[in-house]
Formats: structure tokens, C-alpha cells, sequence
């Protein structure tokens, strides 16, 4: 506005001013302009003050420009920004994007608490939030974590492949040259966190057949990516925050991916991968820290890992490799069934000193949803077992009363043994016998998976931040967004139902898979779109339709259930032509850029 004044500050307590009172800011009262105030402050904030005289009857439009850049950057985005036109053809751009990547997929289902975070929630938390973000007002952070964002890109393939692609690449070129890889990264100059983590490094194998299965592209396994070099750990060091550097060889993304799965590959004296300082939950860092604690978790997401990495080995002719791999693939059977199994569901693993950790004779931690979903999603559990663990999880881990998730059960708290950091939480906080609803998306798949088709479709819909928030009482004690999903849910007195903290968190992107492929159950596999639905029998159907990228094809998907009986596929159609029923229907993925029609009927 003509004659407007501007002041400035980056120091919140100018801003707040004594005694420093959020809810009456000393700057909201007083005439006088901002102190201007930059560099080093205790506690820093950036403040704006516009003052400006509007006229009776009069309006004046007021532009703010945030951003982050050098000097010459910042200079030149707010010359290209400057005047009301340009921020609205800037504003346009903005949602033009978000509003074509987010009408990608539209989906229309009988449960209410799904159809609003399927099309476009789900997706826009894990784009904005974690992939570019990657803070929030709960988490402030800014780093890269190399297993958290190879998870959440995984989201994007039926939307963004590309994204996917380049992520894949950016996580190879922060592993060592000795197959670990940095815990998480600050971007630019990649300093960041080499651990003693057992499973970071497994992902990437993992994410690459993900990516490959899906997008068929082996283009990508060729592709040349540097290693990072720094300092190793010292005898006795769980950790350090170091400087990297790029270095040689320069390997294919194929190598990278192999040289992890090799490295991951350790063994205990039960013949299981060992526990290191923490395998997928962080908070049990000292559970193994001594180099002898094991991790049955581990063990089945390394059959999970080679069952879907070993076929690129055998595609890239690498077969003393791929003969290894499978030979690891037996031992972990075996030695999963021989000593994991704890009698009615999955131990955790052993601490250092031997003592079992999620077992019916531990003090705490009796019993974890982890190990038992994946115990079911890697598929190298006995039918049998697979159905009586997941029974065991939803006796005693699954409360619709409180209508969470736990991870375990009873929560650390006295017990003499240390499993790490996740003692010192509160009991029924975070992953402490709380929810944490990233695992608790896994429980969700692994009901799909073993075709209990009410109970998956019901506790997705549980986890949804809508049913949280779906009358005055329950958002009153959730306490959090109803349209972004948050990492925990608290799950003891006085706080049952409370929500942790929301956006930053891996559990939008799960989120979106499950109900996509798990519960919908559409799917991608070499080339096919499959479709193999797991929905409750009191669902009429769903119908959905998904813009495929590149081809930009349409498929207008309509599933029926008239016999009120979604046990399996019984009939297809595609544009008016029958279609072979099997194992669901598989039609491949039209590339001619029209809409196609395919309609699935249910039965018995």
C-alpha cells in the first residue's frame, strides 16, 4: 500500500515482549514498529509489521512473500513476485499442481472416514510434509531419514513414479562404500547420522524391487550412483554425527541395493539378524547394542527382502548372489520357527544377555504387533501360526473400546532389563503401549492379506483422523487435525485416545497403500492392474477411478457386491467384454490415453 511502513524482528521476545505472553503478544498492542533485531538470538521467530492508514469504506491488499534462499536468490524470487498479479499467477500455479496430482484418483466407498484422505489428504501429507517438508509443528527437523522417505516416496507410484525414481537414486548416493548407510542427512552438504542400525540399509533393496515390480522399469538398476565416505564408528560408538563426502566406486543402483542386502545379513546364535541399536523402532537402541541381541522382526522382513529382491538378481545373471540370498531365505525360515515362535504368537527378539524381549514370559513388552504382522506380510510364516499370531494381536493389542491400535502390551515401565529410550517415555506414549499407527497400518495389510476382509476394512477405518474427530466428544480428546494422520495415539490413562503428534509422519503414506492395494485391493504388477478386493460383506461396492500417469488413461473401476458376499472376484468386464477370473482380475494397464470402463462383481 502507498506510504506503508515496515519493521521487522527475529527475536520472539521483542515480539512477545514481558512477560513474554503468547496469548497478548507486546507487539499486538503497541504502536511502536519492530525492532529489526537478526543473527544470534535464544529464541528466534520471524515477525512482519505492516502499518498502513485505510480509508472509510476503503480496502487495502497486503502481500507477504515467504521464502528461503541466499541473498541473490531471495532478491530476485521477491522481484518476480512483486505486485498483486504475480502472486495470484503464482497462487493459480500452486493449485493447479496440488489439484492435478491430487485428482489423480478419485474414490467414492460406503465408509465415510476413507473417501476424503484417499483423494488427495493422504497424498498431500506425504508430498508437502514429508518428502519436501519434512518438519511439522509437533517434529522440527529438515533432515532426510534413509529408511522414512524411501517408505514414503513408495506412496507416489501410482501418481508420481518419477518422484520415486529420483528418490531411490538420492538414498544409493548417501549409503558407504562398506553397505551402511547415514540413519538420516541434512541436506546440502549431506552431514547426517552413521548408527548401528540393522535395518536402514535393508530398504533400499527392498524399495527398488517395490519400484521395479511396479513401473517395470530395469532402466533404472543400471544407473550409476556414487558412496559417501566418512570415519567409522569406533569400538563401542552406537553413533556420530559426521561430515561425508562423495567418493568411488561409482556403482550401478543394482550393486548399491545388493551391497545393503549383503550387509544386512548378520547372525546370532539363533541364527537371526541381529539387533544392532535399534532394528525398525528406534526406542529399543540397547536391546542389542553389545552385538549379540537378535531381532525375529528382522528376520521376516529379510525373507520379505529377498523374496522380492533376489528376481533382479537373477535378471541381472548375478547368480552366486541370488544362490546365497536364497540359502539365507531357508536358515530364516527355519530359524524363525525353531525359535521365534513363542507358542501362541512371535517373540521380538533377545536382548544381549539372552533373556527373550515380546514373550509370554517377559515381565513387559509380553507381546509386539510388529513382529506378528510381519510375520504374515513377508508370508514365511506357517498358515497356522501367521492366523494364530494376528489372533493374538486382536485379543490383546486391538481395542475398539479405545478405539486404537497398540504396539505392545504391557508397557515398559519397571522391568530390570534396558530396552533403550522408549523406557523413558510415559507409559501408553508413543511407541511405549501406545499406538503407533505406522505399525498399526501393518496389522491392518497383514488381516487383509490373510482374507479377514471385516476386520481389515473396520480398523482402517479406526485408524482414520475422520472417525477420531467424527462427534464434539471424540475431538475433544484427540485433540489433533481430522484431515492429516498422526503418528501416535496415546493408549493409557488419563490420556487413552489423545493424539501425539500429526503430519510428520510415515503413517500418511501407509495409510494410502493400505486402503489402496490392501483393502480396495488395486494393485499394479508387471505391467497388470490387479484387482483383488478385501471389503467388508455389508459394502454394496466401491467405484473409483485412476488417471494413470504418463498415458494418462483413465480406468473407471466399478466393484459390485449385490449378494452382499465379497469373498472373491466371480465376474469381470472391460468396456463391455468379459474378462478371465482367477485369483481377482488382471487386465494390462491401457496406454492409449482414453477412459476404459471395468467393471468386478464379488460372490461366494
Amino acid at each position: 500500500p502507498a506510504r506503508a511502513t515496515h519493521a521487522f524482528t527475529a527475536d520472539r521476545a521483542a515480539f512477545l515482549g514481558p512477560p513474554g505472553s503468547a496469548r497478548a503478544p507486546a507487539a499486538l498492542e503497541s504502536r511502536a514498529p519492530l525492532d529489526g533485531r537478526t543473527g544470534e538470538v535464544e529464541h528466534p521467530c520471524f515477525a512482519q509489521q505492516v502499518s498502513f492508514a485505510l480509508p472509510a469504506g476503503g480496502d487495502v491488499e497486503v502481500l507477504f512473500v515467504l521464502g528461503a534462499g541466499d541473498v541473490t536468490v531471495a532478491r530476485r524470487i521477491a522481484r518476480e513476485l512483486a505486485g498483486a498479479s504475480a502472486a495470484a499467477r503464482s497462487l493459480d500455479r500452486v493449485r493447479r499442481y496440488w489439484g492435478g496430482l491430487c485428482s489423480r484418483l478419485r474414490v467414492s466407498t460406503p465408509e465415510p472416514a476413507l473417501d476424503p484422505l484417499l483423494e488427495g489428504w493422504l497424498l498431500y501429507q506425504t508430498i508437502a510434509c514429508r518428502l519436501w517438508g519434512r518438519t511439522a509443528f509437533y517434529q522440527s527437523g529438515g533432515a532426510l531419514g534413509f529408511r522414512d522417505q524411501l517408505q514414503d516416496a513408495l506412496a507416489l507410484l501410482p501418481f508420481a513414479p518419477e518422484l520415486v525414481r529420483a528418490q531411490l537414486l538420492l538414498h544409493a548416493r548417501h549409503q558407504f562404500v562398506e553397505g551402511d548407510v547415514l540413519h538420516w542427512w541434512h541436506p546440502p552438504a549431506g552431514r547426517g547420522l552413521r548408527t548401528r542400525f540393522a535395518d536402514d540399509l535393508a530398504w533400499l533393496p527392498w524399495a527398488v524391487a517395490e519400484y521395479v515390480a511396479f513401473t517395470g522399469d530395469r532402466a533404472v538398476l543400471a544407473e550409476p550412483v556414487p558412496y559417501r565416505a566418512a570415519r567409522a564408528l569406533e569400538p563401542g560408538e552406537d553413533e556420530a554425527f559426521l561430515d561425508t563426502r562423495e567418493t568411488s566406486p561409482v556403482e550401478s543402483l543394482y550393486e548399491h541395493a545388493a551391497r545393503a542386502l549383503d550387509r544386512a545379513l548378520t547372525r546370532g546364535v539363533h541364527d537371526l539378524p541381529l539387533f544392532g541399536t535399534g532394528d525398525w523402532n528406534d526406542g529399543m537402541n540397547r536391546v542389542g547394542r553389545e552385538g549379540r541381541g537378535e531381532s525375529v522382526w528382522m528376520g521376516f522382513f529379510l525373507v520379505d527382502v529377498i523374496r522380492r529382491f533376489t528376481p533382479l538378481a537373477d535378471h541381472a545373471g548375478d547368480t552366486a548372489r541370488a544362490a546365497r540370498w536364497r540359502e539365507a531365505d531357508a536358515r530364516l525360515v527355519a530359524a524363525l520357527e525353531t525359535h521365534g515362535w513363542d507358542g501362541a504368537w512371535y517373540r521380538r527378539g533377545w536382548y544381549d544377555d539372552g533373556a527373550p524381549l515380546g514373550s509370554s514370559d517377559s515381565d513387559e513388552c509380553r507381546i509386539d504387533a510388529l513382529v506378528q504382522a510381519w510375520s504374515v506380510l513377508s508370508g514365511a510364516a506357517p498358515r497356522a501360526r501367521a492366523e494364530a499370531a494376528m489372533d493374538a494381536v486382536e485379543r490383546r493389542l486391538v481395542s475398539e473400546r479405545d478405539e486404537l491400535i497398540r504396539l505392545l502390551t504391557p508397557a515398559f515401565d519397571r522391568t530390570p532389563h534396558d530396552p533403550g529410550y522408549i523406557k523413558g517415555y510415559v507409559r501408553g506414549v508413543r511407541e511405549n503401549g501406545g499406538q503407533y499407527t505406522h505399525a498399526a497400518l501393518w496389522v491392518v495389510r497383514a488381516l487383509a492379506q490373510l482374507g479377514r476382509r471385516e476386520r481389515a476394512a473396520r480398523l482402517l477405518a479406526m485408524l482414520s483422523p475422520i472417525a477420531h474427530s467424527s462427534t464434539p466428544g471424540r475431538r475433544d480428546v484427540y485433540g489433533l487435525e481430522p484431515y492429516v494422520v498422526a503418528a501416535d495415539v496415546y493408549g493409557e490413562p488419563p490420556h487413552v485416545r489423545r493424539g501425539g503428534w500429526s503430519w510428520y509422519t510415515g503413517s500418511a503414506g501407509w495409510m494410502l497403500r493400505v486402503a489402496l492395494e490392501s483393502v480396495l485391493g488395486v494393485t499394479v504388477e508387471d505391467g497388470a492392474l490387479c484387482v483383488r478386493p478385501c471389503i467388508p460383506d455389508a459394502w454394496s461396492g466401491y467405484s473409483l477411478a485412476w488417471r494413470i500417469p504418463g498415458s494418462e488413461s483413465v480406468v473407471e473401476l466399478e466393484v459390485l457386491n449385490p449378494a452382499r458376499c465379497s469373498a472373491r472376484v466371480v465376474a469381470a468386464e472391460l468396456d463391455g467384454q468379459p474378462l478371465e477370473v482367477a485369483d481377482g482380475v488382471q487386465v494390462p494397464l491401457p496406454s492409449d490415453g482414453r477412459a476404459h470402463a471395468l467393471r468386478v462383481t464379488l460372490g461366494a
